[in-house]
């Protein structure tokens, strides 16, 4: 089934950027419901991936895989086979927790990152109706679990306790007066990061509290009152600890942008007020609701990756400062533009120890049969240097290949240019040679740098100023 996924996506014509990936799908049923999905890695190098829309009904479903696609927990319907949508989860220890609502109920599951067992099958906790009915958690250093979740247009924080197969015991819980539906937290340390809406003019506000429950810093607006902002902004920490917000706003008669907040850990004064990161710029390139901010460990760098709000065609990635100073522009990640249908959306990552992000996200496909895939792809951070603004005047240098497919060597061309230095990548993004060029021309055996022969398959040959070409090897 996997090979068979590669084949298919390669075949209907998804182009991945340098250094990304081929995508592969990773279920083996479409989804033709409400599209999301959630991914987790361990230490073990193998993915964690809860949606909804297993067997394309409105169910949530499990499994595990590798880098390559290989199944080691097959996909495992978690939920009651009943209507069951509004998915999120969150990683607590050695185990990752799921909820979900079967229209008002909320339920919860847990699965072991060892295994992939069942640690608490599909369990009640309460029910409330709500128009925004997602649970949103973080867990603390002391095992607990601190939630944000509403009641009708009311917005409930809690503190819970976990009590494996049986659910969640509730420490405290109170509503926070002043906010208004949506909201996201995160626990640092002693601190409760939490940012909800104001029920005026819907834009953000900032409460922290401590672990107890005691209020920090009273509910603050940082945001103009004319903006638009979404219900659930993504959050993380700079270098110093102090807060980061992130999501998409427009202003009247303005194109939508990602911007930046920040804000004092201990004062809850605004440091960084709505810079812009990127502004979307229909039909080259456009942002949306669906996007991701993850930290390059080690640093005080994030990946900024999101997908096209305009087409749903592609996914971009720039990386960014924990100021919002952009580091790398904005590239492609997928184009599906020679596909139909794209439908591109709802996509979730995780940075590994080294700086790779891997990312999850939907897209439309018409076989095995016609409907929305999870589709797995990942980025190969050694390859930072060929990444830039794609969308620059056209280069006046050229690459071009004798044999494309090719059994074995390659003479490769340049036009505009004498010499330049080529680095080939393998579907995983991982360079596997250098070819030198000089007047005008070189020759690569189709072997890898240690004279090893190179497996079948797409190749990806990157250059200077912009010039690529992808070689298909076959058999000799």
């Amino acid at each position: 089934m996997i090979g068979f996924c590669v084949l298919l996506l390669t075949c209907l014509g998804v182009t991945p950027g340098p250094g990304w990936s081929d995508p592969i799908l990773v279920t083996d049923s479409a989804n033709t419901h409400r599209r999301i999905q959630f991914i987790n890695r361990d230490s073990q190098d193998r993915f964690h991936l809860v949606w909804a829309g297993y067997n394309d009904q409105h169910r949530i479903a499990y499994k595990m895989f590798l880098l390559d696609g290989t199944t080691v927990y097959p996909e495992t319907m978690i939920s009651r086979n009943t209507n069951s949508a509004y998915l999120s989860e969150m990683v607590m220890g050695d185990s990752l927790n799921v909820f979900w609502r079967e229209y008002s109920p909320i339920y919860n599951a847990i699965r072991s990152l060892e295994d992939g067992s069942e640690i608490t099958p599909a369990t009640y906790l309460f029910t409330t109706s709500t128009n925004y009915p997602y649970i949103r958690s973080s867990p603390d250093s002391l095992g607990r679990l601190h939630v944000l979740y509403n009641i009708g247009y009311d917005v409930y924080y809690a503190s819970w306790i976990p009590a494996p197969g049986s659910g969640f015991i509730t420490e405290y819980e109170w509503k926070v007066e002043g906010a208004h539906a949506g909201g996201v937290l995160l626990v640092d340390g002693n601190r409760v990061h939490i940012v909800v809406q104001d029920p005026v003019y819907h834009t953000y506000e900032y409460l922290q509290y401590d672990l107890e429950g005691n209020t920090v810093i009273p509910l603050t607006d940082f945001t103009e009152d004319d903006i638009t902002c979404g219900r659930f902004p993504e959050l993380n920490l700079d270098a110093n600890g102090n807060l980061m917000i992130i999501h998409m706003i427009a202003r009247s008669s303005q194109q939508y942008r990602y911007v930046l907040w920040k804000v004092d850990k201990v004062t809850g004064a605004t440091l960084v007020d709505e810079k812009i990161i990127v502004i979307g710029i229909p039909p080259e390139m456009d942002v949306s609701p669906s996007f991701i901010l993850r930290r390059l460990p080690g640093t005080d760098q994030f990946y900024l990756c999101w997908t096209d709000g305009y087409w749903r065609k592609k996914i971009f990635n720039l990386i960014m400062d924990d100021d919002g100073n952009v580091l790398v522009d904005w590239h492609i990640a997928y184009d599906y533009s020679d596909e139909d249908p794209e439908q591109v959306e709802a996509i979730d990552g995780v940075v590994d120890e080294t700086g790779n992000l891997y990312i999850i996200y939907n897209q439309g496909e018409t076989e095995p049969v016609l409907g929305g895939y999870p589709t797995f792809g990942w980025f190969n951070h050694d390859s930072l240097g060929i990444e830039g603004d794609v969308y620059t005047e056209p280069p006046v240098v050229s690459l071009k290949s004798s044999h494309n497919p090719s059994c074995g060597s390659v003479q490769f061309f340049l036009e505009g240019a004498d010499s330049m230095e080529l680095r080939v990548f393998d579907i995983t993004g991982r360079m596997v040679a250098g070819v030198s060029l000089y007047d005008g021309r070189g020759f690569w055996n189709s072997t890898g740098s240690a004279g090893e022969r190179l497996p079948t398959g797409v190749y990806t040959v990157v250059g200077d100023q912009g010039v690529s070409l992808r070689i298909t090897l076959l058999a000799e």
